[in-house]
């Protein structure tokens, strides 16, 4: 049974959307030009493919007062990921491929070194632009969240071959890392051009907060997607994972996760009460107290455009024959 998007839930969401950055089509270019330039478009199919999920709209969404530079090159990481999201995607589970792609990705992250094929050279470029002027535990940590965000795959690609499905509460842990959110949070700090310190970061609110809204984007994510992920048989997927543990009809296990949308959205007004507290008892400056309220700010801005943009781009919208094409497999 494939899903009709005329039914989606009705989800909370109380956040405002805050527009759409004017810049965003000179952003598009921008990253148009550096997609053709590492040769991660070499076919109509792979342009297609870029054009359906339009990564400059998502932060256009994401960040819409920052200048095109930064909005260009955050624009040029989303689409990176989603291409290699796509790599992933294209055969059948292959664990020994995702180990290889892995690896190669890898010395994408060193400034020395002999990168192959060009989801690597271009991840270096990347990644050096990035990290300008941002200080070694921002790196480590921004670095760390990429890593774990890859070896989902690889964590997904055994347990497709063996058969093996874990529970909800066990995807809903690995969805928090393989939606590749995190990252996103950190690597967004760019456009503000401040970035929290590693106290404030660890602070338990603020880590189960940060939990929650990837939580959230991942759920949303899966419900949208789902009958693109029915339509090729991947299991990865909240609604398809309470159907296998016996909620059914597919109405209710769609009511399901939108419950847990809700339940997370009243998460996160709580935890963000919960922080206040924390970082009186740290002690902080007024300045590094602006900067988290900033933060939870943004993060309240990212999930309504989350929201949004699961409308916008034709990877969500488009029927399985359409969303599902892919470029085909680069090195």
């Amino acid at each position: 049974m494939l899903f009709d998007r005329a039914v989606l839930p009705d989800f909370y969401m109380p956040y405002r959307p805050e527009g759409v950055n004017p810049r965003v089509a000179a952003a598009e270019a921008m990253m148009w030009r550096w997609l053709e330039s590492w040769d991660l478009v070499p076919s109509e199919s792979a342009r297609r493919r870029v054009m359906a999920t339009r990564p400059a709209d998502m932060y256009a969404l994401w960040c819409p007062e920052v200048g095109v530079e930064t909005l260009g090159l955050l624009s040029q990481f989303a689409a990176w990921a989603f291409i290699v999201d796509d790599q992933f995607d294209i055969e059948l589970p292959d664990p020994k491929r995702c180990l290889e792609t892995i690896g190669r990705l890898e010395v994408g992250f060193q400034a020395t070194g002999m990168t192959t094929g060009v989801l690597a050279g271009s991840l270096r470029d990347l990644w050096r632009r990035l990290c300008y002027g941002r200080s070694q535990p921002w790196r480590n940590g921004v670095r760390a969240e990429m890593q774990e965000w890859l070896w989902s795959y690889y964590t997904e690609s055994i347990r497709t071959v063996t058969g093996e499905l874990p529970t909800l509460d066990e995807y809903r842990t690995h969805r928090q890392v393989s939606v590749g959110i995190y990252m996103l949070l950190d690597l967004s700090e760019i456009a503000y051009g401040f970035e929290l310190p590693d106290p404030i970061r660890r602070l338990p609110a603020l880590k189960s907060l940060r939990a929650a809204v990837t939580d959230h984007m991942g759920l949303i994510n899966d419900i949208h997607s789902l009958q693109a992920d029915e339509a090729v048989g991947y299991k990865y997927n909240a609604v398809l994972l309470a159907e296998h543990y016996g909620v059914h009809p597919r109405t209710d296990a769609i009511e399901a996760v939108n419950d847990m949308l809700t339940d997370g959205i009243q998460r996160i007004h709580r935890l963000e009460g919960s922080l206040m507290r924390e970082l009186d008892v740290l002690g902080v400056t007024e300045q590094e107290r602006e900067d988290t309220i900033h933060t939870l700010g943004d993060y309240r801005r990212y999930l309504r455009a989350n929201f949004d943009f699961h409308y916008r781009a034709p990877r969500y919208t488009s029927p399985p024959a359409e969303a599902l094409e892919h470029g085909g497999l680069l090195t």
